[in-house]
């Protein structure tokens, strides 16, 4: 009888990414299906996955699409324009006038040049050859030009915030357009219910129960305000702003451990939020798919300690720390496996490190397989830097998956 008069409850829930790579959100909607709820979780559409909609586990899916910002786009190109210009022009005249030349100039960089910077070098010489002139002012010059190399570094810190400045008014930008289309796709599923996860869905939670009546409740994954080293300061204050005001209206609260419920509980003067921690459903293990084996990738034998980083690569996760202490291996290798924004600088890492044979970087396997593909390794690690309380109290997936997997 229970479950027949679940079925009649619908539960939305809204995530702000593809789904495809959200085991928490995907176990939290499976464990409601079971549980006799109707579930429909709205998440984005992505380059990767397209799908409007779908039905996964007895759980629609259903993936809006939002315009993404064209101004942003073109914000970002004439900024990058205008430095490029700046220091063609400058290291051009640098070359006419004859003054010590810059790291960009041509002949500086000892590698084999691309295309791209030897289409910049010739526009340094033909700016130069331009300002050849001026070299008669040279002695009137010198002293300007060093005043302007002195504040060198105050400039590039005024473009770094101007860069963050304009990332942060495209990430609200964003999360509102995301919000009020996910809005306007909950219309129609009749829920109950509606759970945000995490606190960029908070208010939209908030607005879809007032809207169409039911309870909210707000799942915080990790203490997102001040969790990113590139978020600026005013950025994170209007994060705390949006969650204080926010999750006092909700009807529940839920996170993954005890420490960042007290937390919650003591910046926000609310109920303790329950805990539901990320741990993965038990299964019988599963032979490997070859593919996935990184011992049979990198011609590793049984013996060999094989220490395994398993998840997104980001900043403040002290990857580039775990990197730099492959120097100090007298055995066993250390790997990561995984994607993200920082994999670009994390590469050059590996590569710059010296040691060869030491630390590798592999790609990422299937969800699904991330318990079964980490078996073969020996020691898990999670090596987040205590940079922010939102790292320093962690207890990510991954945590739970080494356990699984039977790793020390």
């Amino acid at each position: 009888m229970m479950e027949q008069a679940n079925r009649t409850l619908g539960v939305v829930m809204f995530v702000m990414n593809d789904l495809l790579n959200d085991p928490r959100v995907q176990r939290e909607a499976r464990s409601a299906v079971r549980a006799g709820f109707r579930v429909t979780v709205i998440a984005l559409q992505s380059a990767r996955c397209q799908v409007p909609r779908e039905t996964v586990d007895g759980y629609e899916i259903v993936r809006v699409w939002y315009p993404r910002s064209i101004l942003r786009f073109l914000v970002f190109r004439f900024l990058w324009f205008g430095r490029l210009a700046a220091m063609v022009l400058s290291e051009g005249f640098k070359l006419a006038v004859g003054l010590p030349p810059g790291p960009q100039a041509p002949g500086q960089d000892p590698s084999p040049p691309s295309c791209w910077r030897r289409i910049k070098w010739v526009l340094m010489r033909g700016v130069g050859v331009l300002f050849f002139p001026l070299r008669v002012f040279r002695p009137l010059l010198v002293p300007l030009v060093r005043r302007a190399q002195a504040a060198a570094p105050l400039r590039e810190e005024r473009w770094k915030r101007m860069l963050q400045f304009v990332g942060d008014v495209g990430f609200a930008r964003d999360t509102v357009w995301i919000s009020l289309v996910m809005l306007w796709a909950a219309r129609s599923a009749r829920a109950t219910v509606f759970h945000g996860n995490d606190l960029p869905t908070l208010p939209l939670a908030s607005w879809a129960a007032r809207l169409y009546g039911g309870k909210a409740v707000y799942d915080s994954h990790e203490l997102w305000v001040g969790m990113s080293p590139a978020w600026t300061q005013s950025f994170n204050k209007a994060f705390e702003l949006t969650e204080r005001r926010y999750i006092r209206k909700m009807d529940a609260a839920v996170t993954v451990n005890d420490l960042i419920a007290e937390e919650l509980q003591r910046r926000y003067q609310i109920p303790l939020p329950a805990v539901v921690m990320n741990c993965p459903e038990p299964a019988a293990p599963r032979v490997l798919d070859p593919r996935h084996s990184i011992r049979a990738k990198l011609g590793l034998s049984p013996q060999t300690t094989l220490i395994l980083y398993q998840g997104r690569y980001e900043l403040g996760r002290g990857l580039e720390e775990l990197i730099e202490s492959g120097r100090y291996l007298s055995q066993g290798v250390i790997v990561l496996r995984g994607y993200g924004s920082n994999e670009p600088d994390l590469c050059r890492r590996v590569e710059s490190l010296g040691v060869p044979g030491r630390v590798f970087m592999v790609e990422p396997v299937p969800m699904a397989d991330l318990v079964d593909a980490a078996r073969e390794a020996d020691i898990g690690v999670v090596p987040y830097t205590a940079y922010s309380p939102g790292y320093y109290y962690a207890s990510p997936n991954k945590l739970f998956e080494y356990m699984l997997a039977g790793l020390a």
